[in-house]
């Protein structure tokens, strides 16, 4: 059994998840993404209502457990986000994500360390999104607000992780998400990497939704880590520590 700690169930068809869930992967994290820039606060609050109270349904249908991730993108940020962030308040949540940086413009700062305040008072993990450029350099900024915000190492996980980035995340002492995907990392990747740094402090994603279309890699991933280091690893960095992380 494998546990896809990172992806957007909503751009997924039916038929997708049931594949999924045929292959093994049969628990999943959805993350909060809203594919166009929002006009108004409310429209993230009802997707994450769509999230928690819908598409987890969905997702039991298909064979999947899905836990849901609230919270907003640095790509979906609307106007007068402060109304989202009450909402957040208020609400019970399991994890914050995908929160972060894309171009780490003043805004996306200012949201991103809003939600660390959120998730540190309401003692809720966060999975940190680093964009496709600039990674590293964005990478050192999001460290530094993780830093100056005095948010827990062990609540984080520094995702889409790359070999750009990778010695970064490994100077801390977060949680790393590999995302198995097409323009990210192949398999033999992260054959590559748990080879080498072990496996204690990673965890596989596919982050497939909208656009991407791989989205059975990290049992394909699972695999071949299985057969290169072990099936202990292959279960830790594709099931146990993605539980461990939600604390389930």
């Amino acid at each position: 059994m494998y546990f896809d700690s990172h992806l957007h169930s909503e751009g997924l068809g039916f038929s997708e998840l049931a594949m999924m869930s045929e292959v093994g992967i049969k628990e999943i994290c959805s993350l909060s993404f809203y594919p166009i820039k929002p006009m108004y606060p409310q429209t993230m609050i009802d997707s994450f209502r769509k999230l928690v109270e819908f598409e987890t349904q969905r997702c039991e249908a298909a064979g999947i457990k899905m836990y849901p991730a609230v919270g907003i993108h640095p790509r979906c940020i609307p106007p007068n986000y402060g109304v989202a962030f009450d909402y957040l308040e208020r609400g019970e949540w399991l994890v914050f994500g995908e929160i972060g940086l894309e171009s780490a413009t003043d805004e996306e700062k200012n949201v991103l360390k809003s939600q660390l305040e959120i998730a540190k008072k309401l003692d809720i993990p966060c999975i940190i999104h680093t964009p496709r450029k600039n990674k590293r350099e964005i990478t050192e900024k999001i460290l530094k607000i993780l830093g100056d915000s005095g948010f827990p190492d062990e609540l984080a996980v520094i995702d889409h992780v790359n070999f750009e980035n990778l010695d970064l995340a490994l100077k801390t002492e977060c949680w790393i998400g590999l995302t198995v995907q097409s323009g990210k990392l192949s398999p033999e990747d992260v054959v590559k990497i748990i080879e080498e740094y072990g496996c204690e402090r990673f965890m596989l994603n596919s982050d497939v939704g909208y656009r991407d279309t791989e989205f059975t890699t990290v049992a394909i991933a699972a695999e071949k880590i299985a057969g290169s280091v072990g099936q202990d690893e292959a279960k830790k960095v594709a099931l146990k520590n993605a539980r461990k992380f939600l604390r389930l």
